[in-house]
């Protein structure tokens, strides 16, 4: 089983008076991060009554028709409220008014009840969890990360390492930068699904991917969302697909989907909210200007897009854009969303990624995937006129690991998933 490096953090609330709530897109594990977390509660109280129930199965649907149906529920299979229980609900944004629904059960019961919920909809999470504001802890469950995956395939434990010791980072590159490319080719291939990287063939994976695809677009799409131009829905995800790393222009977008410009956000949001997509802002110190500003584009799962690009199989996938979108995935697991930007002037220059640090303290970080690379002048420029901010310049490269005197670092894409940028 892979070992995911969110579950300490989850485990710590356990107990607690507040509900646990697990984001993220269908089929990333949160199912199995649940019924992990139940597997610990045992382990450790085992006389604990735990429930674990399905929203979406259509035979709980009488369960959570009312706060006093789930009740009588648990009242008559759990000893409810004369015994502690904790409550798992797989998919709780199924049920109607669920914000509501919970706030009134947890309100009721705080005492005699611990809710611990999943959902793959950030859109009806969000509508639905304002209710719950200071009574619940929010948790994004990403797909499997490459350092996961890496550890899974050599059943190894290996931590980031701190980005100040870099003679530690050199001698671990040294021993393992095999290893880690032969892993990393793989991950840019068919991305991070569990149920994809535990899958030995490449015929296989394929197969599940469509699955994957199939699923998220009968389910989540035209069920429960309930888009009626699937066909258009599916030119802009091919669309977003080819574009990874560009701005959104939401205009010609439309104009190449054959979408009116309203349908092609409101479709946009649906794709950021059921974790297929995101957007990053570009930065500036004035934040309407940020706001204002065209976004880009990453996907959230680089198989996913593969296989939209119809890419799966090609040696072209391998390439700067996709290589980009595999370091922000990865800067996701230590920056928050909001902190990451691009940046880009009037006349064009570019870098890939400002990083918002503590104290107003940037990193700056640009993707040149090739052997040979100098700092770009961008970067240059940006420093000059930020002297104050920024605290650090970061080249991701195909091989090249090095500290400049100046102080910049030259670090192989691959690798950044086992640094740790912040210390």
């Amino acid at each position: 089983m892979i070992k995911r490096e969110i579950i300490p953090s989850i485990l710590h609330w356990i107990g607690k008076e507040k509900i646990l709530i697990l984001k993220g897109a269908r089929q990333v594990g949160k199912t199995t991060i649940l019924k992990q977390i139940i597997s610990n509660i045992q382990n450790t109280n085992k006389t604990a009554e735990i429930a674990y129930l399905q929203a979406d199965d259509k035979k709980n649907s009488q369960i959570f028709s009312s706060t006093a149906t789930l009740e009588e529920h648990l009242k008559r299979t759990y000893g409810f409220p004369a015994k502690f229980v904790y409550l798992f609900i797989d998919e709780f944004q199924m049920i109607e008014n669920a914000g509501l629904f919970l706030k009134n059960i947890f309100d009721t019961h705080r005492k005699k009840l611990q809710i611990i919920v999943s959902g793959s909809s950030s859109l009806e999470i969000t509508k639905n969890t304002e209710f719950l504001t200071g009574r619940s802890i929010n948790f994004n469950i990403n797909r499997i990360s490459f350092r996961e995956y890496f550890n899974y395939e050599n059943k190894s434990e290996i931590s980031p390492i701190p980005l100040s010791n870099f003679d530690d980072i050199k001698m671990f590159y040294q021993t393992f930068s095999e290893k880690i490319n032969l892993h990393f080719k793989e991950y840019l291939a068919f991305g991070g699904y569990p149920e994809v990287i535990t899958t030995l063939e490449h015929k296989d994976k394929e197969i599940i991917l469509e699955s994957i695809v199939k699923t998220y677009i009968e389910k989540d799409i035209a069920g429960f969302l309930k888009v009626e131009n699937i066909v258009g829905f599916n030119n802009l995800i091919r669309i977003l697909s080819s574009q990874i790393g560009n701005l959104i222009n939401l205009s010609e977008i439309s104009n190449t989907a054959n979408l009116a410009r309203n349908t092609t956000e409101k479709y946009l949001s649906m794709l950021v909210g059921t974790y297929v997509f995101d957007i990053v802002t570009p930065y500036y110190k004035n934040v309407r200007s940020e706001l204002s500003k065209m976004p880009k584009v990453y996907a959230l799962d680089i198989g996913i897009r593969n296989y939209f690009n119809r890419t799966l199989n090609s040696d072209n996938r391998l390439n700067g854009s996709v290589v980009e979108n595999f370091v922000y995935l990865h800067l996701l697991e230590q920056y928050k969303k909001d902190y990451i930007h691009f940046y880009r002037t009037i006349g064009g220059a570019e870098i890939d990624f400002i990083l918002e640090g503590a104290e107003n303290k940037l990193t700056v970080a640009e993707v040149k995937y090739r052997q040979k690379t100098n700092t770009p002048v961008a970067i240059k420029n940006f420093s000059e006129r930020y002297p104050e901010s920024v605290s650090q310049k970061i080249i991701l490269t195909k091989d090249v690991l090095e500290k400049k005197p100046d102080g910049t670092i030259f670090l192989p894409a691959d690798l950044l998933p086992f640094v740790d940028i912040l210390n």
